[in-house]
């Protein structure tokens, strides 16, 4: 039981000390906490007392006479409890709740339990000395038993308090004591441990009775020294956890003062900004009243000056308008100026009638005076206010033909004339001034023209001429004068359109200047110039000869009249005799060799590059040109040629150009070119048709040809795109057996579209030899080079490759042409060095251990049988047998080499 007892002390200090403090900032819990306190007090001043006692006697004494001890120390107990009571009286009906829970009046409890302590003491030692002769021994078993129960008295005592204000505690911070709740709370806990409880003394009994049964068991020895040591730290430790209270409670209290104070401060602050935004307001309201006040002063004060302005400026005006009209313009204008400087400088804006008419009256004074800029800002200021302003747009019209800036003056124009506003002679006033306007542009740009002639700018001049006319054609007003200027403006276009090439737009510009003035020599003598460039030799040598025959006419217009002749003769006959010469030569060009088609045309390229240096531009002998220009198979200089003069519609030109496109192998720009000479064989005699275009039926089959090849040519090519490349190839083979011997382009064509088929279908060598009879027959032709050169780079043949990409950059190519082509060889040039792939070359398609020596036989006899060159008469036979040859060797040495297969006996061998 004591154990017991012992362990139930122990776990309600540990549940004291560990379980947390409520922090409250009532009054009631702090009393608890100092009643706890002054418990706790007592229970250790009696524990020091007894223990003093114990070693001031040092051994049992005897107890007085007629007393038992148990006796004494309930009497004892009795007067300490007594004495509690009395005071606890008191101090609760001196003093309030608030002062016995104060620092101060514990301490002050502290000094009273301290003075009875030693006021007991005494009465104990007394009551000791006087029976310390009577005390009886008592055995160590006995001794040490009540020696136990009182402790266990206390440690009852001490739990029985701390678990009440722990029970208290837990059943929540809002339960409130009163002092008479108190105080008859310690009277019962303190008359229970007086009296004694059931329990207590059944707990002594049962130890008794422990004790008794277990004699030779010895109890427990208790350190009264640590127990003294353990109150004073629970008392040390109550009194700081009631400081914390009472300083929890100032904070709280400060707290709550501080909020109070932070809401007044809140409020105030407000109050202030209320305030302030009243005063600004009240300052906003004075400061505009004041401005107001002070503007409207200023309005007054400016209004006055504004009217002495008027005035003065009304009196300067009247005075302008007098001066005006007595022919005095300098005085006049110095009035308006002196008027308009008043109204401004007044503050007014110039934007009423009355003051934009001072403007519009002094601009008229300036004009008339000279001074044309001023003027014109003086009318610019009028329509800045007044855009539709009719007199003021007039006088800029008029200024600005005055300072020549005739763009401007065509804008004021125009607004005139689209103004709703506008009276009738206000309209008539802008016709005018168009007129004037129209021959101030006319005269300007033929100026401009003419120095665009002199540095040899002819499409400028050209340019401006046009303007010129256009201007000189608008003008209604045609006069003598308007029409020699439309004379020379012609005259001078033609010039232009002769040095631009243009013979014919020339000579409609000289039918147009020979009917406004037709005994105008000089246009005459251009016109015949014109013809001659035109080729009507007959119309051209006419118009010079009426020249020569006219009276009183200038030693140098009849040289150029003269010179003119000769220039006929000499080309007409130049024209005639190489004509017929090509002519008949495109007729015999089947049985003629190629030295006598070259000595032919070299000698007409010959007369014809003379007679070209007098006359530049005659259509018939740039077609002459051309046609012994592909004579001499210059094909693309000659179609060149063609297509940098002006189209014609010539037959023979058109004949020319057939030929040529077809040589090319542009066989729809060859349908199209003879398309106007087949219909006009059907219209037209055989005769007229023979004059003009050589061997006309050969013309007609060239033509039939060229359809039928480019029939050939789509079927071909929508075959190649379906993979259909056997049926391809067929269709090409026959075209190129339908083509003619003289057409090498045409039959080179076929033979690269052939090229392209047999690539297809992995037929190298093949393909290798239609490639190199196409470049045989059409060295230029560039679509067949590029072929050769991919055959090559699919080969491994990287030499040969990098030797057809060199012969293709040769060529004319565009630039995207040459781009491909550019990049081909690089990429060829960067693969390692190999040897040929033997296996393309003949054809076999399973490299490697599939391929045996029976097939490599097959494929070399069927390949030398077409390529051999006893049975192949192609130049490149020979090369293609050797490379069959040398394939067929690499690929059977294998038989001589143990366990090698085809690709090791290849890597060994070297292509010669």
């Amino acid at each position: 039981m004591h154990h017991h007892h012992h362990r139930s002390d122990e776990e309600a200090t540990t549940r004291r000390r560990s379980s947390p403090r409520t922090t409250t900032t009532t009054t009631t819990n702090a009393e608890r906490l100092w009643e706890l306190q002054r418990e706790l007090a007592k229970e250790l001043i009696f524990s020091e007392n007894d223990t003093a006692s114990k070693e001031k006697r040092g051994a049992p004494r005897e107890r007085r006479k007629g007393r038992t001890r148990k006796e004494e120390e309930e009497e004892k107990n009795s007067k300490i409890i007594r004495n509690d009571e009395v005071r606890e009286d008191e101090s609760a009906s001196t003093s309030s709740s608030s002062s016995s829970s104060s620092p101060a009046n514990f301490h002050h409890e502290e000094r009273i339990f301290d003075r009875e302590n030693n006021n007991n003491d005494d009465v104990e030692d007394e009551h000791e000395v006087e029976e310390e002769g009577d005390v009886f021994e008592r055995g160590s078993a006995v001794r040490q038993t009540k020696e136990n129960d009182h402790q266990h008295q206390r440690r009852r005592r001490r739990s029985v308090i701390v678990d009440r204000y722990e029970d208290k505690e837990q059943e929540g911070t809002t339960l409130r004591w009163s002092d008479e709740e108190e105080s008859t709370e310690l009277r019962r806990i303190s008359s229970t441990f007086r009296n004694g409880s059931d329990d207590d003394d059944e707990c002594c009994s049962t130890s008794s009775r422990d004790e008794e049964e277990n004699h030779d068991t010895k109890p427990p020895q208790v350190n009264a020294e640590l127990e003294m040591k353990l109150r004073r730290y629970e008392l040390k430790h109550v009194d700081l956890e009631l400081k914390l209270s009472a300083s929890e409670e100032k904070v709280s209290e400060a707290a709550l003062v501080l909020e109070e104070a932070e809401k007044t401060r809140d409020m105030y602050r407000k109050q202030c900004n209320r305030a302030w935004e009243e005063v600004k307001e009240l300052e906003r309201v004075i400061e505009e009243e004041r401005k107001s006040a002070a503007e409207k002063l200023s309005n007054e004060l400016l209004k006055q000056k504004q009217n002495k302005a008027t005035k003065r400026a009304e009196r300067f005006r009247l005075k302008g308008n007098k001066s005006y009209a007595a022919g005095d313009l300098s005085s006049a204008e110095g009035y308006y100026a002196e008027a308009i400087l008043l109204l401004e400088s007044s503050g007014m804006g110039l934007i009423d009638k009355n003051h934009l008419t001072l403007r519009t009256n002094r601009a008229a004074a300036l004009m008339a005076l000279g001074r044309d800029n001023d003027a014109l800002q003086e009318c610019l200021n009028v329509l800045n206010v007044d855009e539709e302003n009719i007199k003021a747009l007039s006088q800029a019209a008029t200024c600005a033909l005055s300072l020549s800036n005739l763009n401007s003056a065509r804008k004021y124009i125009a607004r005139i004339v689209l103004s709703s506003t506008a009276s009738v002679d206000d309209l008539q006033s802008a016709h005018q001034q168009q007129e004037m306007l129209l021959r101030a542009c006319i005269e300007r740009d033929k100026s401009f023209g003419n120095d665009a002639y002199k540095r040899a700018d002819y499409a400028e001049a050209l340019r401006l001429y046009t303007v010129a006319l256009k201007d000189a054609n608008d003008v209604t007003d045609v006069t003598d004068e308007i029409q020699k200027i439309k004379v020379g403006l012609h005259s001078n276009r033609a010039a232009t359109h002769m040095m631009l090439g243009h013979p014919l737009k020339a000579a409609e510009d000289c039918c147009v200047a020979l009917k406004f003035h037709p005994g105008n020599v000089k246009i005459q003598l251009r016109y015949a110039r014109c013809l001659l460039l035109l080729g009507d030799f007959k119309a051209a040598f006419q118009e010079a000869s009426d020249v020569l025959t006219r009276e009183n006419i200038d030693t140098v217009i009849k040289n150029e009249a003269n010179e003119i002749h000769e220039d006929i003769q000499t080309s007409e006959k130049v024209v005639r005799e190489v004509g017929q010469v090509l002519k008949r030569f495109e007729e015999e060009r089947d049985v003629a060799d190629e030295n006598e088609a070259k000595r032919v045309s070299e000698e007409a390229l010959e007369k014809l590059n003379k007679v070209m240096q007098i006359v530049t531009k005659i259509p018939m002998l740039i077609t002459l040109k051309a046609e012994a220009m592909r004579f001499m198979g210059k094909y693309d200089e000659a179609r060149s040629l063609l297509e940098s003069n002006e189209p014609s519609d010539d037959p023979r030109r058109r004949a020319l150009e057939a030929r040529i496109c077809f040589d090319l192998g542009y066989l729809s720009a060859c349908i199209e070119a003879a398309l106007p000479v087949t219909k006009s064989a059907s219209s037209s005699s055989p005769s007229s048709l023979d004059a003009c275009v050589p061997d006309r039926g050969k013309l007609i089959l060239l033509v039939e040809q060229a359809v039928n090849a480019q029939a050939s040519r789509e079927r071909g090519r929508v075959l190649f795109k379906e993979e259909q490349y056997e049926e391809a190839m067929g269709v090409y083979r026959e075209a190129l057996e339908s083509c003619a011997a003289d057409s090498p382009v045409l039959q080179a064509i076929f033979l690269s579209n052939i090229c392209a088929c047999e690539q297809a279908l992995e037929r190298y060598v093949d393909a290798l030899s239609s490639a190199s009879i196409a470049i045989s027959l059409a060295p230029t032709f560039a679509k067949a080079r590029s072929r050769l050169a991919t055959l090559y780079g699919e080969l491994d043949m990287h030499k040969e490759a990098i030797e057809a990409y060199d012969s293709l950059l040769e060529l004319p190519l565009d630039n995207e042409e040459r781009n491909v082509a550019n990049w081909n060889k690089r990429e060829v040039e960067k693969k390692k060095a190999a040897q040929p792939n033997w296996y393309k070359l003949l054809g076999l398609k399973d490299f490697g251990s599939a391929t045996t020596t029976s097939d490599v036989k097959k494929a070399y006899k069927k390949l030398a049988l077409v390529h051999h060159p006893d049975k192949n008469s192609a130049p490149i036979s020979t090369k293609l047998f050797k490379l069959v040859s040398e394939a067929s060797r690499v690929l059977t040495a294998q038989e001589n080499v143990n366990g090698e297969s085809f690709e090791q006996a290849n890597a060994g061998l070297c292509f010669f």
